[in-house]
């Protein structure tokens, strides 16, 4: 204890020489700090310390620099950072509206994010629970407006009692003048543990908290701090790390008064002094004494080194390490025993299966590593919505399970679902990306479903699958129907992979058409399965399962090959001219960039040239937008393969990405075809498609045109090409054979 007292008074005695060595001679700049312990401690007359302002005095000696200090409220240096009185900023959160403002350091100093505590006996457990409180706030602060947005989205409005720091807002609490009040989880670590404060389990908008300049100061400053704090980071023993050590570990002798530890090694040592003057009749009594003392001592550390093992234990067995909740094993005990309590009684309990929808395309597009923190935020989420008694674990994967007690009627349950969809409507920052997330709910009720724990959990699974299967984002009660729709589903994919082996598939192929000449341009390749039990089946049929377990992946590669080849046949006949073949393509094609080799290859057996090929594409590529697939995207089209936005105003698209992508033509989508000239938003819709597409220079192509009045509309308004049945339906290969050498247009029908 003596030495780590003496190494501390050391390391202070030390660390007070800093800022002559930091303000030595060099560059000059002047640094906004305010009080925020432990990041930046600002106290008048003081020097500034805190993490922050030990990494800026270790940067500032390595670079040269002669730093000043400026201290002000928070709000005061933002004004001053926008006018240019200060160089940066040595603590602000990151957010899309300050980046505007600002420039901010590209590494960030530590991530942080929003914690609620409340005065002892006030009950406070859930964001719902805040209605109507007194919540203390930090004028200003990031956590502030985001805590306010979440009462609004919750329904429950709070009184913000605002203050000027984390320090006054535990200071409310205690005294009596707020009833609850949000800090952020650094300065948590280090000062909320005094009498009368007690966390909850709210927790809410991660950040990352960096330096910051002005927006259009010299941005060499940031680039220093950035390459010497990513230096810092990369080293475990570097003084990053000493620092966070440093101000983060809290450790017993904080608590007390400093002389506490002097008196009692000075009592120590009186007491060994009249030990030894006892004298040598004693000594035998203390030798013993003391050779039992440290048996018991030994004793008593087995006993605590058995606890902690046996702790551990229960941790790996019974918790995520991930997200720290309960896992499978947890979950299933907190069932065992709730059910247990629930014999013999009228008692109802809802089990709430949930999967987090897209999770996969996370993975894909930014990493696991990514998708490993959307889990742990969503899994906060999820718990700061729910009551004290209800249990949330994580089954593995993206599945959580949520055991809900204490029900009187099946709203109840319908209500906790609710509360945790919305919790995820707001994005998720991931570093600098926003990420929106939902999710699937199943519901199964204890016991109106089921009175065992493995079909009660298997009810609800079921739910989750028909509640992804409708889109996601949304909860279904289970029904005993949905136990025969997975069956059948089941059934489907086998019989569908068997389809595959046995040749069962085949292609129809529906003209397009040039709306001014009617000659077929192209063909669009449509899918069907000439079933044995019911005849041809339409791919809205089984497309949906194909999606779900990857078969669709072979399913496109069987398609692609299949019609280039009936195109290149129809060129050698001399009956295709310049017609192209248009496929459509899944975004799972686009995993491990699988699209670009199934493309090279088709071409490759069937002798097509590129040029005579077009993939169609859904909006929902936007959704796993990244560098791979962008670059594959950039790859087809550096092949001559032309690309085409199928559906186009259905799904995702975003302006940005539509100017920057190598899209040929867009395709507006039969449900907007089919209200024109009639309904005038679809009009309208369709008119601004096609003024869109002009202005980016790609070509259109209309489907789904059934009548004459739709064709002259379309074709009028600048509309190149179209395909539907007033032209020609989807065809067999030899049927179709006789209308591509005649026009197609309505004239001719």
């Amino acid at each position: 204890m003596v030495n780590r007292i003496f190494l501390r008074v050391w390391l202070l005695w030390l660390l007070s020489f800093a800022p002559a060595w930091a303000t030595q001679g060099g560059t000059p700049i002047r640094i906004g700090v305010f009080d925020n312990p432990p990041i930046v401690t600002a106290t008048p007359g003081k020097p500034p310390e805190g993490i922050a302002i030990d990494m800026i005095r270790w940067i500032a000696k390595r670079e040269g620099w002669k730093v000043s200090y400026v201290a002000d409220s928070f709000n005061n240096l933002l004004s001053r950072l926008d006018k240019g009185d200060i160089d940066l900023i040595a603590v602000i959160a990151y957010s899309d509206e300050r980046a505007k403002r600002f420039q901010f350091s590209k590494e960030s100093l530590l991530s942080n994010w929003g914690m609620v505590f409340r005065r002892a006996g006030v009950h406070v457990e859930s964001l719902p629970d805040l209605k109507g409180k007194r919540v203390a706030l930090m004028r200003g602060g990031t956590h502030t407006q985001a805590l306010i947005e979440l009462s609004r989205q919750f329904d429950a409005p709070f009184t913000p009692v605002y203050v000027g720091n984390f320090p006054q807002v535990l200071a409310a609490i205690a005294e009596g003048r707020a009833d609850a009040g949000a800090v952020n989880r650094v300065f948590a670590a280090v000062h909320a543990h005094q009498a009368d404060v007690v966390a909850t389990s709210i927790v809410f908008n991660p950040i990352f908290v960096h330096y910051a300049a002005p927006k259009h100061a010299n941005p060499a400053f940031l680039q220093a701090l950035d390459r010497d704090l990513a230096a810092l980071k990369a080293d475990p023993q570097s003084a990053y790390y000493d620092s966070l050590r440093r101000w983060l570990e809290v450790s017993s002798t904080e608590r007390y008064p400093q002389w506490l530890p002097w008196a009692a090694t000075a009592a120590a040592g009186l007491f060994v002094l009249v030990l030894a003057v006892a004298g040598f009749l004693r000594y035998q009594v203390r030798r013993q004494t003391g050779e039992l003392q440290r048996r018991a001592d030994r004793l008593q550390s087995e006993i605590r080194q058995r606890e902690q093992a046996q702790q551990h234990l229960n941790q790996l067995a019974y918790f995520d390490g991930l997200t720290q909740l309960p896992n499978r094993e947890g979950f299933r005990t907190a069932l065992e025993q709730a059910l247990s309590a629930m014999q013999g009684t009228n008692e109802r309990l809802a089990l709430l299966f949930i999967d987090i929808d897209r999770l996969k395309n996370i993975n894909d597009g930014l990493g696991h590593g990514a998708g490993d923190l959307l889990l742990q935020q969503v899994a906060l989420r999820l718990q700061s919505v729910l009551r004290a008694h209800d249990h949330l674990s994580r089954f593995g994967g993206d599945e959580f399970v949520v055991i809900v007690s204490e029900i009187d009627q099946t709203s109840d349950a319908e209500l906790v679902a609710t509360r945790l969809l919305s919790s995820l409507t707001m994005p998720i920052d991931i570093g600098s990306t926003q990420i929106y997330s939902s999710a699937s709910v199943g519901i199964a009720l204890y016991p109106d479903d089921a009175t065992s724990m493995e079909v009660l959990l298997k009810h609800a699974d079921t739910a989750m699958y028909q509640a992804k299967e409708q889109g996601g984002n949304r909860f279904l009660f289970y029904h005993a129907q949905q136990t025969a729709r997975v069956v059948e589903r089941l059934t489907l994919d086998t019989r569908l992979r068997q389809a595959l082996e046995r040749d069962e598939l085949l292609l129809h192929y529906q003209p397009i058409v040039d709306m001014h000449s009617g000659h077929i341009v192209g063909v669009e390749a449509l899918l069907r399965w000439d079933d044995p039990e019911q005849g041809l089946v339409l791919p809205g049929a089984f497309i949906s399962a194909a999606e779900d377990t990857g078969l669709i992946i072979q399913l496109g590669e069987w398609v692609l090959e299949a019609g280039c080849a009936q195109l290149r046949a129809w060129q050698e006949q001399g009956r295709a001219g310049q017609m192209t073949l248009a496929v459509n393509v899944s975004t799972r094609q686009f995993e491990g960039g699988r699209l670009v080799k199934s493309v090279e290859q088709a071409l490759a057996r069937t002798g097509l040239a590129a040029e005579f090929l077009e993939l169609e594409i859904t909006e929902n590529v936007m959704l796993i937008m990244n560098d791979e697939v962008r670059c594959c995207l950039d790859c087809l089209r550096g092949m001559g393969v032309r690309l085409s936005l199928d559906d186009f105003g259905t799904g995702y698209s975003s302006l940005s990405y539509l100017k920057q992508l190598p899209f040929h033509a867009l395709k507006i989508d039969q449900s907007f075809v089919r209200g024109i000239p009639g309904q005038p938003g679809d009009t309208q819709i369709v008119t601004t498609i096609l003024a869109l597409a002009k202005g980016l220079e790609m070509q259109v192509i209309a489907e789904g045109i059934e009548t004459r009045e739709q064709y002259d509309f379309l074709r009028d308004r600048g509309c190149e090409f179209g395909q539907g049945y007033l032209m020609s339906r989807p065809q067999p290969a030899d049927r179709l054979v006789d209308l591509l050498d005649r026009p197609t247009c309505p004239r001719s029908v």
